[in-house]
């Protein structure tokens, strides 16, 4: 397993992680482009699995899955990965090719592609963007990313013209988990944008229910591998689908860093079942270049594919949405208490607490975000205990900022305490719902 690239504080943390919980530290998530990756963004690169079935969007087949491509997917991106002329308002963009970015021999494929994106998105909504948890981690990382539509190629050496009116700014994350979460490891974000991309572009549909996809099943990812322009992966198959956790499931797809994020439907009926997460090691040096990393069918171990209903169950327990939450209930309205703190050991001591009171099969949600209401400022650090027993926690679910989720198995008098990481200082509202 390639170890994640993270900042010297992310790489302790995570190293203590990973000696608590083995389930949490799977395969790092899927890069972003070498030169647009933001700071702080982990990095796994996955690999092709027998035919490397990757397809420009011109060149596919398929009507629906062309119109997934152009109407519903977007490459995320850095401001400094283009520019948008004056005058006319269209885009160039600023990157390397992809042999250049990697450092490729010229037998590989797609060697003169651009490689702006850094992960990739679906609109799922006329407003919101679903993604994995892992690419838009904070509040500062969501106001620098833009979401682009139409960046895919129209010929073999032409592109679609992007302009201006093509690109969203993230205003806010509506729903975010990237961690392991009452036995499930889950990894995903949904976005919110400056403004309707409706009716221009087209959501892409949901996959109804909460079924495990059945071992087989074909599936189809569309997004920007390595960041390069849209590629259409219609000849993967579910290898497990983890029926008993229900969190992801296991694919054999042809991915690449940058499809972080990207969406992953079933091929009979065009439905996002899930979110690319993780995967193999991508490239792999052939003497003074680098190749493709290739499988078998059967081989390695599989690109790992966040299910998506647990992230509209997520959205859906704090907003509706007539498109996404028919059958849901109405979210609660969040309680809301503030806190200023300083060495506080990691919320052991010197905490602000709050008690709750639940009733056994209800779940709390907690933060200093993802939960309306919720904001804080320096690095928050959440706890929840029923008596002395400590039943979740977490420091830095989106970015410095924390969330936590958990369903009460026995009712009980439960106890959130607020403070922040380590000795330092922080302040904020913590908001939490319950249902």
């Amino acid at each position: 397993m390639r170890v994640p690239r993270l900042t010297p504080r992310r790489a302790l943390l995570g190293t203590l992680l990973c000696s608590l919980s083995v389930a949490a530290c799977g395969p790092a998530p899927e890069a972003p482009a070498p030169d647009s990756a933001p700071s702080g963004t982990q990095q796994q690169q996955p690999v092709v699995y027998g035919t490397d079935n990757r397809t420009d969007v011109y060149a596919h087949a398929d009507a629906t899955l062309r119109a997934r491509a152009q109407q519903s997917t977007v490459a995320l991106m850095n401001t400094s990965d283009y520019t948008v002329n004056a005058t006319t308002g269209v885009v160039t963009f600023n990157a390397s090719t992809l042999q250049s970015a990697y450092n490729l021999c010229s037998t590989e494929r797609f060697l003169s592609d651009l490689t702006p994106a850094f992960c990739s998105g679906t609109l799922i909504d006329d407003d919101l963007v679903l993604t994995a948890g892992h690419c838009v981690t904070s509040a500062s990382s969501c106001t620098s990313t833009r979401l682009v539509f139409n960046f895919y190629r129209t010929s073999a050496t032409g592109m679609q013209t992007v302009t201006s009116a093509d690109i969203f700014s993230c205003t806010s994350i509506v729903a975010r988990q990237q961690a392991t979460v009452n036995g499930r490891n889950l990894d995903f974000a949904i976005l919110k944008l400056d403004r309707a991309a409706t009716p221009r572009f087209t959501p892409a549909p949901i996959r109804a229910g909460n079924n495990a996809l059945a071992a087989g099943t074909n599936v189809t990812v569309i997004g920007s591998g390595s960041g390069i322009p849209f590629k259409i992966d219609s000849g993967g198959s579910v290898r497990d689908a983890r029926a008993t956790t229900l969190d992801y499931f296991v694919a054999s797809t042809d991915t690449f860093g940058g499809n972080s994020g990207s969406g992953v439907y079933e091929n009979s009926g065009y439905t996002v079942a899930g979110i690319l997460v993780r995967g193999e090691t991508d490239y792999v040096a052939n003497g003074s270049c680098n190749i493709v990393n290739k499988c078998t069918e059967t081989g390695c171990r599989g690109e790992d594919i966040t299910y998506v209903r647990p992230a509209i169950d997520a959205y859906c327990g704090v907003a509706t949405s007539t498109r996404l939450c028919a059958g849901y209930p109405p979210p609660p309205t969040p309680v809301t208490f503030t806190f200023t703190a300083t060495n506080t050991n990691s919320a052991q001591q010197n905490t602000t607490n709050r008690n709750v009171t639940l009733a056994a099969g209800q779940t709390l949600n907690f933060g200093t975000c993802s939960v309306a209401g919720a904001s804080g400022t320096g690095d928050t650090y959440l706890r929840l205990y029923n008596g002395t027993t400590q039943v979740a926690s977490n420091d830095d679910s989106c970015g410095t900022l924390s969330f936590a989720s958990f369903k009460a198995t026995t009712a009980g008098t439960y106890q959130i305490r607020a403070g922040c990481y380590s000795s330092g200082s922080c302040s904020g509202t913590v908001a939490y719902t319950i249902q």
